[in-house]
């Protein structure tokens, strides 16, 4: 229900009490009213009035305490709502792949992201897709040599740990402009990057990692780094800004 406050309430008790008293006559005879005086029916009446405003003021306040109550329905044990990050490992989990433009996804994005792919490309946008799945293999190689070569503390802080690169889940990519392909803040100021945020969520894509967010996905801003979770959900995350670690909270 919409919210309105308790003054819009008060204003409907009293245009309620005063015709109450108007039509009391009317009231006694068509509601079988008889052998009550009009102040025992009024009373009557207002007791029924007072607690309908309570359970209408508790209901208000209920829904003013949950700003995210219009969240949609979904079930967040799905597939396009696995979560990978710094604090949650999903082992060596392996979607079925598809390849796209020479990279690997999860079957089941290929169209979505063919269809995002083609709408901007449709705009004059040079899209380049640069990197999708890495296996676990492949992020415990790439995370060893940066330990080797930087110790173990600060490689987490540039490749993620086998286990907890969202690539593995097959669901996102990084995608960049053929002509800049820089993947640094910078490329937010690409029209690439402008449209694919403006419209990633028509195709079930959110930007992933926003800017002043690292504290809560344990990953840098990365506005080339898009991801899949339905077209329900990119639409309520996008819309409230949300990151899909607050977005899959609102569930538990």
């Amino acid at each position: 229900m919409e919210y309105f406050d308790k003054r819009a309430v008060s204003a409907a008790v009293i245009t309620a009490a005063v015709w109450l008293l108007a039509g009391i006559s009317g009231i006694a005879s068509s509601k079988g009213g008889a052998g009550h005086s009009p102040g025992e029916l009024l009373i009557m009446a207002g007791g029924q009035l007072a607690q309908e405003v309570s359970e209408l003021e508790a209901e208000v306040a209920e829904d003013a305490s949950d700003p995210y109550r219009d969240r949609p329905d979904i079930d967040t044990g799905d597939w396009m709502f696995i979560l990978a990050n710094p604090w949650n490992d999903i082992g060596d989990y392996t979607p079925e792949l598809e390849y796209l433009e020479g990279q690997q996804f999860d079957v089941r994005i290929i169209e979505p992201m063919e269809e995002m792919v083609e709408a901007a490309r449709a705009e004059g946008l040079s899209v380049l897709l640069s990197s999708g799945y890495r296996s676990y293999a492949t992020q415990t190689w790439l995370f060893n040599r940066k330990a080797d070569e930087y110790g173990e503390k600060i490689a987490a802080t540039i490749v993620a740990r086998p286990g907890t690169s969202e690539h593995q889940t097959g669901l996102c990519c990084d995608i960049t402009d053929h002509y800049y392909e820089m993947k640094d803040a910078s490329l937010e100021n690409t029209q690439m990057y402008q449209w694919m945020s403006r419209h990633c969520a028509e195709y079930g894509f959110i930007v992933r990692f926003p800017k002043g967010r690292e504290d809560i996905t344990g990953i840098i801003y990365e506005p080339w780094h898009f991801r899949y979770v339905g077209k329900e959900a990119a639409a309520y995350i996008m819309e409230h800004d949300l990151t899909l670690e607050e977005f899959l909270e609102l569930y538990q």
